[in-house]
């Protein structure tokens, strides 16, 4: 190896934040950009969303009592119309979509345990989420109707994905140790890498935080 390469490979890169933003209260679960790339908006387990200007690192707008349990999750549409949260708890599971120009909000329902993770497909349309209930759903983001699944998945649900054509599905577990990948419109496993934990959880410290 010359000592060109070498010292490349050695080279460490540390990353320092340009700015911290502060504010919530508890742990946050989950943040999204607004496609102008002016504004962001955070969700936390203190039940609020806040809203902040990504430049100057101020915050726009504090949203109380999004959810009666933990928020976990936020996505932004790309055209900016829609902005939806999802979470719950042990006892509650809340996914709400609101349309920025109206104001408008509406609770969509199906899952039956808190939602850990959404994405807003790239054409803004559907819908996906994951839940402790160990399935993955798309809903229409206009309508609140159930278009594919429930996927019936090996494990609680840790992270959601859309492939960039919105035709399949990537689901990770919670564990990280377990990933599928979905067609939608078959509504047939693809692949599956990995296994799940068969379901058998305990509270997480992760839970702990949030509670």
């Amino acid at each position: 190896m010359s000592s060109a390469s070498l010292k490349v490979a050695t080279t460490k890169l540390i990353l320092a934040p340009s700015m911290i933003l502060k504010g919530h209260e508890r742990y946050i679960g989950s943040i999204s950009y607004f496609p102008d790339d002016q504004r962001m908006i955070s969700v936390s387990s203190d039940k609020t969303a806040r809203q902040w200007n990504s430049k100057e690192g101020k915050e726009i707008e504090e949203v109380r009592d999004v959810c009666e349990g933990w928020v976990c999750a936020v996505a932004v549409s790309r055209d900016s119309r829609w902005v939806v949260t999802a979470g719950g708890d042990f006892d509650r599971v809340e996914l709400k979509v609101c349309e920025v120009e109206t104001g408008t909000t509406k609770k969509l329902h199906g899952h039956l345990g808190a939602i850990n993770c959404i994405d807003i497909s790239a054409d803004n349309t559907l819908l996906a989420s994951g839940s402790w209930d160990k399935t993955a759903r798309i809903l229409n983001l206009e309508t609140g109707k159930l278009v594919a699944g429930p996927f019936e998945c090996e494990d609680w649900v840790g992270s959601v994905r859309f492939s960039t054509d919105s035709k399949k599905l990537a689901v990770e577990m919670w564990g990280g140790k377990c990933l599928e990948v979905w067609d939608i419109q078959s509504q047939k496993l693809v692949k599956r890498i990995g296994y799940g934990s068969g379901g058998s959880h305990q509270r997480t410290s992760e839970q702990a935080r949030m509670s």
